[in-house]
């Protein structure tokens, strides 16, 4: 097995555990062949680090337990915390989406645009905001979800995430796909610390991945829904405690 970003040959020196959905975040599941200790340490301080800055804060109010390290003290506001603008945090993003996908043993031959996002070596997006109507959290609900969905018939290939219930996204893998159908899911409730059954269904043309947009002002309303919502259960659950 290789490294997916170095592609230098594991061994017992040299593997790291990767979080398939970093710590810092309440992410729980792992993986031991996908990145050697150089790479992951990398992409620790220069992707990872960001995403935890953005949404590690929600981690401390719902009092997530960490396999290491503290979460970053902060205070309830209503002034919207995520302002994703820096490249790094939707790299960060399409990262987490590549470690579930190998992690499940899929061919690597398909992910080479998203490898290349994740690595910086190309600026074009891979990760775009994408709100379902049809997907909706149960009351209490605080999870973080991972769709893959692969068609060899329509061939595309690409992965929904949810992180907390709050930030929504597709990141596109490929538009040649041409391995098995996969439709898998993962999600872990971080507020109850277990892993639980989600339905995801979303079935996207190659249409609509292309048209995916960047930024518009529905989508920031509808994320604006998404983070009063997870404001709401942070604050029932501190009253509760």
């Amino acid at each position: 097995m290789q490294c997916y970003s170095c592609n230098t040959t594991l061994n017992r020196r040299n593997k790291s555990i990767e979080h398939i959905i970093p710590n810092a975040i309440g992410g729980k599941r792992k993986a031991y062949n996908l990145l050697c200790k150089t790479c992951n340490e990398a992409f620790g301080q220069t992707i990872d680090n960001v995403l935890a800055a953005q949404l590690g804060r929600f981690g401390y109010l719902l009092n997530i337990p960490l396999d290491r390290g503290t979460h970053p003290a902060t205070a309830p506001t209503q002034t919207p915390w995520v302002n994703p603008t820096h490249p790094a945090y939707y790299r960060a993003i399409a990262k987490i989406c590549l470690n579930y996908y190998l992690s499940k043993g899929y061919p690597r031959q398909y992910c080479e645009q998203v490898k290349a996002f994740v690595k910086g070596e190309h600026t074009k997006p891979v990760a775009f905001y994408y709100f379902p109507d049809h997907i909706v959290p149960e009351t209490e609900e605080v999870s973080h979800i991972i769709h893959l969905h692969g068609n060899n018939k329509t061939g595309v290939l690409y992965a929904y995430i949810e992180l907390f219930n709050m930030q929504q996204l597709v990141v596109i893998f490929s538009m040649a796909y041409e391995g098995e159908d996969i439709d898998v899911t993962y999600c872990r409730d971080v507020v109850k610390g277990e892993e639980r059954t989600a339905s995801i269904r979303l079935g996207l043309t190659r249409q609509q991945l292309e048209s995916l947009p960047s930024s518009s002002t529905a989508m920031e309303e509808r994320m604006s829904l998404r983070y009063q919502r997870l404001l709401t259960i942070i604050a029932d659950k501190q009253r509760r405690n």
